[in-house]
């Protein structure tokens, strides 16, 4: 909301300053075309970390998440460099309609209510805040087309003004935004009026340069929500941009302290970028910060993978919810590609507190001809790999395609395949001392060592998705088996009884166990014949067959034995593994093929971020049927003793051990295993108390 004047004579009277002081500025002779140099603004004290102190002067948080401040951090629109907790602008709207959808995920804030009072009974989550930051627009993205590189250079300078080891300025006004930003004047004013609108809409009345001069935007909460909001930044880069700011030692993880500097800001960032009238009190969000970091720390740190999971919703989190939707709202990633996430952190660029950076690495778009696409990279292994093998590089199109057995897009052949051809050709009459990356390197000249590295990712990424797909019809088969077995009919309780009179005529000792010559003297079979059937019968692995191990391997073809389970329980397991690789399969493929049949989406599920608890019925429902399988009563089921079961036909049995324990190397499966992946198959999440399984 504009600041006005009451009445007309003070609008005169401004009107009449500010002619007086614009001919003041005039006979300074200033040139806002020139840059100006930044000093650091003075403080009352210095902060070692090199960040400004407002972004530090936390309240202590304990661990029980309780404030041990005894005064509430001030946050007065007087104090330099801070944001004020109400903002009125065009933007600012009703926050009142909470059922209303969103556009970019299938849920409202009502649902993400629901959600946080099932999960925390009731706990703060700053629903007004969240509301206004999902539903409404961004109020500026005059910056949202910076590069990296740009953004990169737009810190070394703020650090610059400190001769680093200093405090860099906490807030610029006006003028020293436009120098620092290197932006026209009109785009740094869109920045006031939503960072400082008390201050924009002085100056919007008077024009006046001194009042430009008392502008006060916060630097930080400016960068933090220009990162955000950037179309040129993947999500990868925009996390680890904003870890560097606070990661004060140039480490990758952070303190409490640091963390909740991070938090701080980014409530302010966000609320001040989409208008939101009220923004929670920094001592409100450094309780919450607390409770993040307590989920996420290691060793009282918070390590940089962490962060970026929780803030790109991999790990699920209901508290990093809200943060995750704003994250994937204007996520670019899937029309970007960022060539650092290839490379070892270590490896790759990163800010520094204390010394000047390197250029960083571009994310580029997919069309980008600059660079080898994934499928291109593909397709040039395959021609590289054969050319090698029958040692000549000399290779025409249609046979190039013939030979691989994938089609070879001309642009490609003539720009790039066929003249790197001609220089391996060249190189001294022969192959020889050519490899995969020179060949790759000859294809794609501009690209650098990261980008090799990022080439050789893809190869390997192509290559488990052939895997993956092997994978996808196994499991189609394994379902189909199951289906199969599903539908026959129940062994009857006549051929059940043959089945035990049976029995009875081979356990020769009568003591209700049959060993290898018991099988070999009364089947009169050859003694391998009797051991195999001995090891087909025999699932527990103990050397002999009981009568439950009998009946199960004589069941007449047709029938099944009566269930112990359930079936719609291995069903729910084994169609959602059937769903998930798909999806897995789906995704990866489409990233192989040409650019412009790549169509990204831009739509979430709400599964992806919220989960029904599970009901009480479905709960003991499957609870009864671990204690079904269960029947030593352990806690655990051994691979032998899932066999014994006899669930299922033995080769889906082995199948869903191995889905169940995670791999197929286990030995066993624990109850909370087994209700976790039922849990996942489902979309629930756990019920209260019940722990999670890794």
């Amino acid at each position: 909301m504009s600041l006005r004047p009451t009445s007309e004579v003070t609008v005169k009277a401004s009107k009449t300053r500010a002619m007086s002081l614009r001919e003041t500025s005039t006979k300074e002779g200033r040139d806002a075309s020139k840059p100006r140099a930044m000093s650091p603004r003075p403080t009352s004290e210095d902060n070692a970390d090199g960040l400004p102190s407002s972004c530090l002067q936390l309240p202590e948080v304990s661990r029980s998440g309780r404030s041990t401040s005894t005064r509430e951090p001030s946050d007065s629109k007087k104090s330099t460099g801070s944001v004020s907790t109400t903002v009125r602008d065009d933007h600012s709207r009703g926050t009142s309609n909470f059922t209303r959808r969103l556009s970019f995920v299938d849920c409202s804030t009502e649902d993400l209510d629901q959600h946080f009072r099932e999960e925390f009974g009731g706990a703060d989550w700053f629903k007004n805040f969240w509301h206004g930051v999902l539903v409404q627009q961004p109020a500026c993205r005059a910056l949202s087309n910076r590069s990296l590189t740009n953004w990169v250079m737009i810190y070394t300078n703020w650090k610059v003004a400190a001769k680093w080891n200093g405090q860099p300025p906490e807030s610029m006004n006006t003028y020293e935004l436009q120098d620092w930003l290197s932006a026209p004047l009109a785009r740094v004013l869109e920045l006031v009026k939503v960072f400082d609108p008390t201050g924009f809409a002085k100056v919007n009345i008077t024009k006046a340069t001194q009042d430009h001069h008392r502008v006060r935007v916060a630097v930080i909460p400016l960068l933090a929500a220009c990162l955000i909001l950037s179309q040129t930044l993947t999500t990868r880069q925009k996390v680890d941009f904003l870890f560097r700011i606070f990661a004060s030692d140039n480490k990758n993880s952070l303190s409490i302290h640091e963390f909740a500097a991070l938090w701080v800001n980014l409530f302010r960032a966000l609320g001040c970028a989409f208008g939101v009238r009220e923004i929670p009190q920094p001592r409100c969000v450094a309780v919450a910060a607390r409770k993040v970091f307590d989920q996420l720390e290691t060793d009282d740190r918070l390590p940089k993978k962490n962060l970026e999971d929780f803030l790109s919703g991999k790990l699920m989190d209901p508290i990093g919810v809200p943060f995750s939707l704003v994250m994937q709202r204007f996520s670019v990633d899937a029309n970007l590609i960022d060539p650092d996430s290839y490379v070892d952190e270590s490896k790759r660029f990163r800010l520094s507190h204390n010394e000047p950076h390197g250029h960083p690495l571009e994310a580029y778009n997919l069309q980008d001809g600059d660079y080898l696409t994934r499928m291109e990279v593909v397709v040039s292994r395959d021609v590289f790999q054969f050319c090698r093998s029958i040692g000549d590089f000399e290779l025409s199109h249609s046979d190039a395609e013939k030979v691989i057995g994938k089609p070879i897009p001309v642009n490609m052949w003539c720009s790039r395949m066929s003249r790197a051809l001609e220089e391996v050709c060249g190189h001294e009459g022969s192959s020889a001392g050519h490899d995969l990356s020179t060949f790759l390197k000859k294809l794609c000249p501009r690209a650098t060592a990261t980008h090799l590295q990022m080439f050789k990712c893809w190869l390997q990424e192509y290559d488990q998705l052939q895997k993956q797909k092997v994978a996808l019809e196994r499991s189609k088969e394994v379902l189909a088996e199951l289906y199969n077995y599903m539908v026959q009919p129940v062994m009857t309780e006549r051929v059940k009884q043959g089945l035990i009179s049976s029995f009875h005529a081979v356990d020769r000792s009568d003591d209700g166990r049959v060993n290898t010559l018991d099988l070999q003297t009364t089947m009169e079979v050859e003694k391998d014949t009797a051991k195999s059937m001995m090891k087909y019968f025999d699932t527990n692995g103990d050397g002999f067959v009981d009568i439950e191990e009998y009946i199960a391997a004589m069941c007449p073809e047709g029938q099944r034995l009566p269930p112990k389970v359930q079936d719609r329980i291995f069903d729910l397991l084994l169609s959602a593994e059937v769903e998930r690789q798909e999806k897995i399969v789906t995704e990866q493929d489409a990233l192989f093929k040409h650019p412009t049949e790549h169509k990204a989406t831009h739509c979430l599920k709400a599964r992806l971020f919220l989960r029904k608890q599970v009901p009480d019925m479905v709960w003991e429902d499957w609870i009864a049927a671990w204690e079904a399988l269960d029947v030593t009563k352990l806690g655990y089921l051994t691979r032998a003793q899932f066999r014994e079961t006899r669930a299922m036909r033995m080769d889906v049995s082995e199948f869903l051990f191995d889905l169940i324990a995670g791999s197929s190397e286990a030995d066993s499966i624990s109850k909370e295993q087994f209700l976790n992946k039922l849990l996942d198959a489902a979309g629930f999440r756990p019920r209260s108390g019940f722990p999670p399984v890794a």
